[in-house]
């Protein structure tokens, strides 16, 4: 079970991606949701995954999440 300093890093760490992002992607409709367990997911209406990286390493955390929002979110060359 995710702790709430754990919480609190993955969403400051969400937050500050989606300010980042915002100008590039469209994030409007993206939230951060914890299941009973504890465990966090990336949520969109077409989209739901699994945060598996570790809270308290930021760098890998934001990578993840960036990556998650890339494979929905890109334009793909035709």
């Amino acid at each position: 079970m995710a702790s709430s300093q754990d919480v609190g890093q993955i969403f400051n760490t969400f937050h500050h991606l989606l300010m980042d992002l915002d100008p590039f992607v469209n994030v409007k409709e993206m939230r951060l949701t914890f299941d009973k367990d504890g465990q966090a997911f990336l949520v969109a209406p077409d989209f739901s995954e699994l945060i598996q990286s570790d809270p308290k390493i930021h760098r890998l955390l934001r990578e993840e999440m960036r990556q998650i929002i890339a494979k929905y979110r890109s334009i793909q060359a035709e």
